[in-house]
């Protein structure tokens, strides 16, 4: 929280301050999938570190998910930020894959030594950080859920946090919204928590139980 705690996804509610980041050129607030458009070839330069303030919080469920690092739950079309070779963008869970890396706390990179796709249902929580539509999940940098794209009642974090995209950081598909359907709202686990901050872009990180999730 705002405070430097961490909490459980499904414990954030409307008003809860988070860390988020400011990401130069990626459009924030568009009833588009903006996060895979944004590319860069030049690392994260001038990217900054602040806080957010989580709008809406939807609760939902998802049949599958993906296990990243055999810690990082989220549902196939959750958008993670990620490098893949000298690219810099947003990958859904489901196209994440050996030998990329995650981009977490301070901007430091964790390896993708693993990634396991599980068919089994899961609740699924969905958030959205106005202004910057970042957070930290697992100590990890996502895109969150955006109202305006998301037509699934179950859009939301899930208990794998998802992004579907194709290349590295830039996807066909948009995020899901941990529905049982594929829709346009991502999701996270509810053993994921997120940690919100003055700015440190301190990362959320796993309290353990919970089945609720929310997403980014």
């Amino acid at each position: 929280m705002a405070d430097g705690r961490v909490t459980t996804i499904e414990n954030l509610k409307p008003g809860d301050s988070v860390a988020t980041i400011k990401i130069p050129g990626l459009d924030v607030d568009v009833p588009y999938r903006a996060q895979y458009q944004w590319l860069s070839h030049h690392g994260l330069r001038g990217t900054i570190p602040t806080v957010g303030r989580v709008a809406s919080v939807k609760l939902g469920e998802h049949t599958g998910f993906v296990v990243i690092n055999r810690r990082i739950k989220a549902t196939p079309e959750h958008p993670f930020l990620m490098r893949r070779g000298d690219e810099w963008g947003f990958s859904s869970a489901e196209f994440l894959k050996k030998g990329d890396y995650l981009i977490g706390e301070r901007l430091a990179e964790e390896l993708v030594e693993s990634v396991e796709r599980i068919d089994a249902p899961t609740r699924t929580v969905a958030i959205h950080i106005p202004g910057t539509n970042t957070f930290s999940a697992e100590g990890v940098w996502v895109h969150n859920d955006m109202p305006a794209t998301a037509h699934s009642s179950g859009s939301g974090s899930s208990s794998s946090g998802s992004g579907s995209s194709s290349g590295s950081g830039s996807s066909s598909s948009g995020s899901s919204s941990g529905s049982a359907s594929k829709s346009s709202g991502s999701s996270m686990s509810s053993s994921s928590s997120s940690g919100s901050g003055s700015g440190s872009g301190s990362s959320s990180q796993s309290s353990g139980g919970g089945t609720g999730t929310y997403s980014i």
